[in-house]
């Protein structure tokens, strides 16, 4: 009796052990290929290039105050090896008064082959979709019947944006115009990183 509980003990120590030593190779082997990962993260994010840069030009916006002009600026730079795009957006009013700012991130996730973007502005942070076209890219927030889509265009140095709202199956609305001019290139966001001395 005491040499089987014995052998039983023994068994499931032997077991225990075969486990744990074969944990780490099973995890190494459903290790995901992070270099391919980055890769198609890179080949995804490359297509938006172009819209690296400063830029400056006005935006329209048609709201329950009327219709709003402002100078509108955009500065566009990328982190993590180019796999992160940063867009920082302000609005200036008519006397040089910052009327508006947000900032969005946007990159691509290969294990879901769909694009991400995070942006922030007045107080809210949104997690809107995203997606290229042929002509620039697409992105916009759907809450219940209400959607609200921006239609970018890039070409020629010029970044044209328009945002429409359609509640359910009604003709969508324009409320906002974007037009910009390219002025320059710009080291931001990788100007001022912090070495490691």
């Amino acid at each position: 009796m005491q040499q089987t509980a014995k052998r039983k003990v023994g068994g499931a120590i032997l077991a225990a052990a075969l486990a744990f030593m074969l944990c780490p190779a099973m995890a190494l082997a459903q290790e995901p290929d992070y270099d391919a990962l980055l890769a198609e993260q890179k080949a995804a994010m490359a297509r938006f290039a172009s819209m690296d840069g400063e830029w400056r030009g006005t935006v329209t916006s048609t709201g329950p105050m009327g219709e709003i002009e402002l100078t509108q600026t955009e500065r566009v730079g990328t982190m993590a090896g180019g796999v992160s795009r940063l867009v920082e957006g302000r609005g200036y009013g008519p006397d040089g008064t910052l009327m508006f700012n947000a900032v969005a991130m946007i990159t691509y996730d290969p294990l879901k082959d769909e694009y991400v973007m995070v942006s922030t502005a007045r107080g809210m942070t949104a997690r809107p979709w995203f997606e290229a076209t042929e002509v620039g890219f697409r992105w916009g927030v759907n809450s219940g019947p209400m959607k609200i889509t921006y239609d970018a265009v890039l070409k020629g140095g010029r970044w044209v944006e328009v945002g429409y709202t359609q509640m359910g199956d009604q003709p969508r609305q324009k409320f906002l115009e974007m037009e910009l001019e390219r002025i320059g290139d710009t080291s931001w966001p990788q100007e001022g990183i912090v070495g490691p001395q």
